[in-house]
């Protein structure tokens, strides 16, 4: 990868010596009466795949799965009890998905947290991947793995945008369209979260600026 895109990644992402207390929250269900955090908490992993022109991987979800069959996403999952932390969610959950070992990850940082209306409180985890890396997706839980080039997963003049009043709340509904894929929802949510922390980064101005919101993906 490029040194100067390399370093931008650095810049881009929330160091993990913050905590994650300290990122920006994008809540995108309304809360219950009296409730203001999730109930279950779970970590995705946003591979980079260090190349010459990186590339970032995404995972098809399996058809027979419960929440979110056939959706593109994150490799990623719930926090297990024995997880000390969401990093180290993040790469087992990689590792089950898509075979992808601890040794071939550098975890960079973290993106903002989401709350969704499933429930979930999410927390993504900026990872570099080493050249070489062949999956090997788990046919449970993956159908599909694929890669996007990075520079146009987060130019968010790449998707379409549609904003809708959700619960009284008016969000946005991103979507591109990649070689026959659909990438939406909470996907797409993160994938611009990170193209607009570069963008902020590259141009020395604090703090993340895309509001898009969305459940699935």
């Amino acid at each position: 990868m490029p040194s100067e895109l390399h370093n931008l990644l650095l810049k881009a992402v929330s160091p993990f010596e913050k905590g994650v207390s300290a990122l920006k929250l994008n809540a995108l269900r309304s809360a219950s009466a009296g409730q203001t955090r999730p109930n279950r908490t779970a970590a995705v992993l946003v591979p980079v795949l260090d190349k010459a022109e990186p590339e970032i991987l995404l995972t098809v979800r399996a058809e027979h799965l419960i929440q979110h069959p056939g959706q593109v996403s994150f490799p990623g999952g719930s926090v297990d009890r024995n997880d000390r932390t969401a990093v180290t969610t993040a790469l087992r959950e990689a590792q089950e998905e898509i075979g992808l070992d601890y040794s071939m990850v550098s975890p960079l940082g973290f993106l903002d947290r989401l709350d969704t209306i499933s429930d979930y409180r999410v927390l993504p985890v900026v990872g570099l991947v080493q050249p070489g890396f062949v999956w090997k997706p788990d046919l449970r839980e993956v159908s599909e793995v694929f890669t996007i080039p990075l520079r146009l997963a987060v130019d968010s003049r790449a998707y379409s945008h549609q904003e809708i009043n959700r619960d009284g709340k008016n969000i946005v509904i991103s979507t591109l369209y990649w070689q026959g894929h659909k990438i939406w929802g909470i996907t797409a949510t993160i994938l611009l979260n990170l193209g607009s922390r570069m963008e902020n980064a590259n141009s020395g101005t604090a703090g993340p600026g895309h509001k898009s919101s969305q459940e699935s993906g």
